[in-house]
């Protein structure tokens, strides 16, 4: 492994630079990946935690859940949703932070789907009550998004942790 001046930063930064270039690419799509989910889930989960109520609302109006369930999911949801995002954006339980944003955005893909298949015209409830955003087919891109990043960047972890290279093609 060898230091060599970032082009980025200029004189100031020190980029550290291992591997093949295939594997850099990796390496930096997976932080970009883990910090852009970690703030998603960060901002989206706050106005679900401050306006519990707002977000009940918008839980039952999937008509998905029962009262009970519905109720559990307005208080577990969201601090798993700031968990993740936190361990995202901090680096921390990483791997474990990418497997629960895999399965949130699995969750979010199909209860999108659901409501777009039984032409609910209902708010998406994602970002909070201010949020007035109904549910269309770019929520459900989004949300197929969030689970193709997260899944991919949770695959990228475990060839990584495993100590497998990622072979250049040449």
């Amino acid at each position: 492994m060898h230091v060599r001046r970032s082009r980025v930063f200029g004189k100031v930064g020190l980029v550290k630079l291992g591997g093949n270039n295939k594997q850099r690419v990796y390496k930096i799509f997976l932080y970009v990946v883990r910090i852009c989910l970690g703030c998603i889930f960060i901002y989206s989960s706050i106005p679900k935690l401050l306006q519990p109520y707002d977000f009940l609302s918008s839980v039952y109006g999937y008509e998905l859940v029962g009262a009970k369930l519905g109720m559990f999911v307005t208080m577990v949801f969201p601090w798993v949703e700031l968990f993740a995002g936190i361990c995202l954006v901090g680096g921390i339980f990483v791997s474990g932070a990418l497997l629960a944003s895999s399965g949130m955005g699995a969750m979010f893909s199909f209860v999108i789907g659901w409501a777009l298949y039984m032409n609910l015209n209902i708010s998406c409830g994602c970002f909070g009550s201010s949020s007035s955003e109904l549910i269309d087919y770019w929520t459900l891109i989004r949300a197929l998004v969030i689970l193709a990043a997260g899944l991919s960047a949770y695959i990228l972890m475990l060839l990584f942790r495993r100590g497998k290279s990622i072979p250049e093609r040449g």
